[in-house]
């Protein structure tokens, strides 16, 4: 009966390990969690403690391994829909300064660099040197601008 409590033990430490690297949004780290409990209820069973201990311990275990498990799929599915805060992808929705514009086109300044941009299609008004802009969106190395609105914040 030890070693059966030692194995569950090692097995349910095993998944919650796994599930730090898998994305598996907690499911893993539940089944860990109930295997640990069920470990720690044979070993303490396994010995001369009575079961008013063991059953008490082992609910214990798997009610705050189940429910960190639950607490820690919540935030990767939330994570997994947030929007992306890197790369290129980061510009979209992001405040830029017009450097110089000719027609619809012209260089504006977004996060540090100089881009190549261009208005949107029927966005009649030529914006001027120093008018806030806001990217919509990125095509290669083109940036798609519209003008701010007055109620927008400047990031």
């Amino acid at each position: 009966m030890i070693e059966l409590g030692a194995a569950a033990l090692v097995l349910g430490v095993l998944l919650i390990v796994v599930e730090a690297h898998v994305p598996t949004a907690g499911v893993l780290a539940g089944i860990g969690a109930l295997f640990v409990a069920a470990g720690v209820w044979l070993l303490i069973t396994s010995s001369d403690t009575a079961q008013m201990i063991a059953i008490p311990a082992a609910v214990g275990v798997a009610l705050v391994g189940v429910g960190l498990a639950a607490v820690s799929g919540r935030k990767a599915l939330t994570a997994r829909h947030a929007p992306v805060r890197t790369g290129l992808q980061s510009l979209v929705g992001s405040h830029a300064t017009v450097r110089n514009w000719a027609g619809r086109q012209g260089q504006v300044e977004a996060a540090g660099s100089l881009w190549k941009a261009q208005t949107q299609f029927g966005d009649d008004e030529t914006p001027a040197v120093g008018d806030a802009v806001v990217v919509e969106q990125i095509r290669g190395l083109t940036l798609t601008v519209r003008r701010r609105e007055p109620w927008e914040i400047p990031q």
